[in-house]
Order: C-alpha cells, then structure tokens, then sequence
C-alpha cells in the first residue's frame, strides 16, 4: 500500500486525514448532513474500539481493509458517483429514446431495434493501426475504450443517419462495466443557449451531478477513465457557415478549435472522450493533424465514419428478393428513416407500395398522418394535415430556429394557420377551441418533445427538409429570408427529396439552381449530385472532403473540374468522363461498382491521379493507364522511392510517423506529380506504405527497404 498516495487520493475526494499511525489511517469527511470516518486498516487489529468513538462523535464509521489504493479508489468512486444507480439510469434514458423512435408507428408490436451499419475506421495513431476486422461498431470502440491511454473517439455520419443510435446503442453497452465507470452522456442539440462550447460542457456537468460533487473531482475521473465523456452533436455548436467554402469566414478549423482545446485539456491518462459529428472535411484536415501533433501523442484520436446503411441490413431475405426479381427501384434507398418505414410496413401495405416506388416519401407522409388521425381523433385530412407542418417549417427557418418553448409553436401553429383551424374545429365530433386544436397538434407524431424542459422541434432532420422541400415547391425559393445564410436548412432540404420522383426533383433542382451563384460549394454539390444523378458546371481550384456520391454522372458535356482535390470521399455506381477532369486528384477515395465513359480519343496525358484510393474493381488500373513517364523520369525511380520514403520519418530520421497524402503530394511540384503518382502506388501495392483514407503509414517491410536503398 503507498500510503502518500493514499492520502492524496482521499484529500482530493474532501476528506482530512485525521489519525495515523503504523497501524491505521483515519480520514474524516464533513460535507453535507452527515459526517463520515473512513479507517483504513494498514496492519490487523481490532477497530471496534475506534469505529465506536468515531461513532459517539456523530461519525458514519466504517473499517477497510483494503489490499491497494485502486481498491481504496473504487470503493470512493462507487460510493460518491453512485454507480449503483447506474444501470437503472443507463435502462430509463435508452428505453426513452428507443419509444421515441417508434412511438408514430401507433403499433405496439412494433420494436426499436439498432441495426448495425457498415462503417470505415481511421486512427492518427501507429500503434492502433489495423487491419478493420468483423467486428461491430460497438464492440470496436468498447475494446479502444479498454485499453490504457487517453483516446479521442469521434463518430462521423451524414445528418439522419444513425449517429444518435450509434451514440445511444454505445450508452447501452456500458451496463456491463457499471461497477467501476459511470458514463457522463451529454446532447449538444439539447443545449444550445451558450455558444462556448466549455460553459456548455460545464453546465452539463453540474446539471449531471446536480453540483453534488465539485467539478474538479469529477474532471479528475474524467481524465482517469472513470468517466467515459460521451459528447453527441458535436457539430450543434458549429456556425452555420462551417464547411460552405464562402471568402472572409473563419476557416472551418478555427471556428472548432477553441472547443477542441477544452476537450484536448481533458485527453490526458485514462480519459475516453467520444464526439458525434456530421461528416465535415474537419477532421480528415490537415490543421486537425497538426492540432494533434501539438499534444505530443498524449493521446490517440481513431475516427469511424458510418457509411450509408443498405437495404438488405433493413429488410428481411424475402422483401428483399421481391424487389430485385420485380426490379423495384427501391435498393438504393439508404435513409435510415425511409428504410424503418420500409421494415415496420405490414405485407399488404408493402406490396401496395410497391407498384408506385417513386413515391414512398409521400407514402410514408400519408401513413403518418393517417395514423394521426386515429391516434388524437384528428378530422384535418392527411393533405391539410402537410399544409400545416409544411407551414410551422418554413416559420422555423424565417425565425431561425430548430426547436422553441410549446407554446410559442402552438401560436405560429394558430397565426399560420388560423382559417383552416377555424373550419376543422367545427367538423369535430367534439366541441373544441381553436386554441384546444392547435394544442393537439403540438403533440403531432411529426414534432417531439426536446430535452426536460417545454420545448418541441422536428422530430427528426429528414421530416424537416422534406417539408421544407415542399414549401420551396410551391412558394420558391425567394419567399425565404436570408435562406443562403441557413444552408444546414437547404441542405436538409435537398437531402430529403433524394428519393421524391425525378420530375419533383429536378423542379427542386430548378428552384434552387436558380441561386446557384450564391450557394456555398457544399450546397452546390448536394443540389447536383442528389437531385440531378449529375455534376453540372464548373470547378476550378476546389476542394471537396468526405462527400459520399451515388449513382452520379461526371460527364464532359455537363461539367468540368480543372485542378480540383476530393479528399477521403466514396463514390458509388459513378461513371467518369475522363475528359472532364483537368490535373485533379482523388486522395483516400473509394470507388465501387464505378466505371470509365470508354472515348475513341486519345488521352495522352493524365488527368486523374489516385492517391492511396481502393476500388473493387478495374477503375483505378483504367485510369492508370493513361500515364506516360518519359524515359529520363524512369531512372529516378529509385531516387524518388528514397525521397518519399523519407516522408513518413521525424526529423531523426529514424521515427516512422503519420503522413496526410495531400500534404505529401503538395511538397511536389506539378511536373513531378505523374512520377510520384507512380511510385506511391508502387509503394503501397508491395506493401511498403498503408492507407487510411488520407491517412499513410510505413509498414514494418516499407521501413527496412528505405534503410537497404538509401544505404
């Protein structure tokens, strides 16, 4: 037993040490109502005597014998966090969100169920570096968090596809570990009203422990590990402008790295600190890398991006073999909340669908509603119903708000709405105000309650744009205020109506377009890539991060990208006009399924180079075989093994580090890049650097070539 670190675990938990001799220490607590004496037993003896002394004192006595100070440290941890009450904490927030999800179905046969997505892991660290194996998304970050050392997990999504339940599911999982950890799980989306992101944190925490125990006890188990910090909705206190490219903003970077240096303070020994975020070209950056770099590897940072789920996750063998054999349109949907819609169906209601597939989103509007009506004896029509909600979104985004008090929803529920709720309280069976029918609505299976307090909002970001969509449709564009400074709305928007028939789509894409001059490069490509199937226009000097295209058209005739970067993006059944792409590189991309428009031309020079990029099938090797190195550049092979090489060492020249691909492409000059293109996909076809992503690593193997030739 080290006794002085005895002491100095009890004096940070409040007490004063009281007696101590070779025998016994005794620590005395004198906060709150009752007094305590804690007598630790350093030889054997009888504490009767002394437990009774303390006790005719006022003292609760107990005697301990503990075999160490962690021993000592988790009967204190267990005792002032009160981990017994965990699991039943852990069972009540999840059970609450799991109703949350299926409450609108109205069938109580119905059950939530997490299903796990297919995800891409990445690390800044060497030692963590792996081979993904078949493990789920919950098992792999439960075996990070239960390794030594402080480590920074952050969990990356497109808005709506399943960080929360990610989150949540992760929550779940620590009921197996309630006797020594108590997690701390805060929603950023819940608490909004401060700005800086370390008040905010701080005011969670005292709201957690309801300032029971001071903040620097409970700092202290964070960084111990005692604590697991889950942080969902990261990107809640992000400006709205983040990632929209727009001149004279606050690089993306420096808008996040202040509320990184408070979690950065915290990534010290034990701690694990977990961040959900949508998928931001922030974290596979550069200047991240360099943000990690200056704590000196006190802690590691593994990121998962989920990828889009897949129908055959969602639907069992026979639904799914319905839609094939019919070729049903159906297998590209990928929306967690349509793909739910999809599972929960009965058969007859499925096989309805299945003969107008283009319009499941209004399908699945029009079995909400219905249920609606039902549930709250509701006499407004299902298209009335939409007319309202459609209302209630567009005042959202005039007022710039995602969620409000009860009842100021209610009041622009009445203001927007007036005529219709005046009509339709008459219909009711039931006499009622029209105050009493707006109040009904407010408890709509569309909207949801936020947080403890009174407030409602969406139920959910796809419901949202969707709506908004429609406003759009039928007003335009221009009856929004302001609408180019709340894109996160637009986006959403645009996100939702992916799966609406392809008329409505490109009447969105219309609308939209129209503005296209003062949209943000993010906004731009969602608005193509969603709504058309295809890239139109322009893109010189651009760079784009961690975008996901599907069944998207690179065509020469449509669009053109001259010197243009895409970073640690996936593109899925894309076809690729070679002849619209000038000197652009695709870094830690992925290709499936994705194919090469085949020209008569002869292409003599590259205009594609795949830096650290998968494919599964021959796209790559196509694409490589455009290029042509002259006959002078060939006998500098060797010359450039040893120079890129050399990339991925400290400045001892002997640690093997972390290298950006595109910050090791960009120490080349434009006249070296087809020789380097080569020669980093040699090396890493022979195994001698690994890729992540943007991420590259020298192997074991890579490490001892460099010595043999440099030598």
């Amino acid at each position: 037993m080290n006794i002085e670190e005895l002491d100095k675990l009890f004096t940070r938990y409040g007490y004063e040490l009281n007696i101590h001799n070779d025998q016994y220490r005794v620590y005395l607590s004198h906060r709150g109502m009752y007094y305590g004496a804690e007598i630790i037993k350093i030889q054997e003896f009888n504490e009767e005597e002394l437990l009774n002394k303390f006790s005719k004192l006022g003292y609760a006595s107990k005697a301990h014998n503990f075999k160490t100070v962690i021993d000592a440290e988790n009967y204190l941890f267990k005792g002032f966090f009160k981990t017994d009450f965990t699991k039943s904490n852990i069972n009540r927030r999840y059970n609450e969100f799991a109703n949350k999800q299926i409450k609108h179905y109205g069938d109580p046969n119905i059950k939530y169920e997490y299903i796990n997505v297919p995800y891409t892991q990445y690390t800044n660290s060497l030692n963590e570096y792996k081979e993904k194996g078949d493990k789920t998304l919950i098992e792999t970050i439960n075996e990070i968090i239960s390794k030594d050392g402080a480590k920074l997990i952050i969990v990356e999504a497109a808005a709506g596809f399943g960080k929360t339940c990610t989150v949540f599911e992760l929550y779940k999982s620590f009921l197996d570990l309630i006797d020594r950890t108590k997690p701390l799980f805060t929603e950023l989306s819940r608490n909004r009203e401060a700005r800086r992101f370390k008040y905010v944190l701080w005011s969670e925490i005292d709201a957690e422990y309801n300032q029971s125990i001071n903040t620097e006890l409970v700092i202290y188990n964070i960084k111990n590990g005692k604590i697991p910090l889950i942080i969902d909705g990261f990107d809640e206190l992000l400006s709205k402008d983040i990632d929209s490219g727009k001149k004279g903003n606050l690089n993306e970077f420096e808008q996040v790295e202040t509320m990184l240096s408070t979690i950065g303070d915290l990534l010290t020994d034990n701690a694990k600190i977990i961040l959900t975020s949508r998928r931001t070209a922030i974290f596979a950056g550069e200047e991240f890398g360099k943000w990690i770099d200056s704590y000196e590897n006190v802690f590691d940072v593994i990121r998962f991006q989920l990828d889009s789920p897949n129908i055959t996750h969602w639907l069992n063998s026979d639904r799914f073999e319905l839609i094939n054999k019919n070729k049903i349109p159906l297998s590209h949907i990928n929306n967690p909340v349509l793909l739910t819609y999809l599972r929960n169906l009965n058969d007859e209601d499925f096989n309805k669908l299945l003969e107008t597939p283009e319009i499941i989103t209004d399908k699945y509007f029009q079995y909400l509603l219905n249920r609606e009506k039902e549930r709250q004896d509701l006499v407004i029509p299902y298209k009335d119903q939409m007319n309202i909600f459609e209302n209630l979104a567009k005042s959202f985004v005039d007022f710039n708000i995602t969620y409000e008090i009860r009842s100021f929803v209610k009041d622009l529920i009445i203001d927007q709405n007036k005529e219709k709720l005046n009509y339709f309280r008459e219909l009711s069976p039931t006499p009622q105000g029209i105050d009493e029918l707006a109040e009904t609505l407010t408890n709509h299976a569309l909207l949801d309650r936020i947080s403890n307090k009174d407030y409602i909002g969406f139920i959910n970001e796809f419901i949202f744009g969707y709506l908004l969509s429609k406003v759009i449709l039928q007003k335009g564009l221009n009856a929004f205020e302001n609408i180019n400074e709340q894109e996160d709305f637009l986006l959403q928007a645009i996100s939702s109506f992916k799966y609406a028939s392809k008329d409505e789509r490109y009447r969105l894409w219309k609308e939209i377009n129209y503005y296209r001059d003062i949209l943000s490069l993010e906004c731009i490509v969602f608005l193509d890539s969603f709504l058309l199937n295809k890239m139109t226009g322009t893109y010189e000097s651009k760079g784009l991060s961690s975008h996901n295209f599907e069944n998207v058209n690179f065509l020469s005739s449509d669009c053109l990208f001259k010197i243009a970067a895409f970073t640690d993006s996936k593109f899925i059944n894309c076809r690729f006009d070679i002849k619209a792409f000038e000197n652009c590189t695709f870094t830690g991309c992925k290709f499936f399924d994705c194919s090469i428009i085949e020209t008569e031309e002869n292409i003599t020079e590259i205009s594609m180079f795949c830096y650290g990029c998968e494919d599964n099938n021959d796209f790559i090797k196509k694409i490589k075989s455009h290029i042509h190195i002259a006959q002078e550049e060939e006998e500098k092979v060797i010359d450039y093994d040893i120079i890129i090489l050399s990339k991925y060492f400290k400045v001892d020249g002997k640690t093997p580090k972390m290298v950006y691909i595109s910050r090791l492409r960009d120490e080349f000059s434009s006249e070296e890049q087809n020789i380097v293109f080569v020669i980093f996909d040699k090396l890493k076809s022979k195994n001698f650097i690994k890729t992540q992503g943007n991420n590259s690593y020298i192997t074991s193997t890579g490490i001892n070539y460099y010595h043999k030739i440099k030598k």
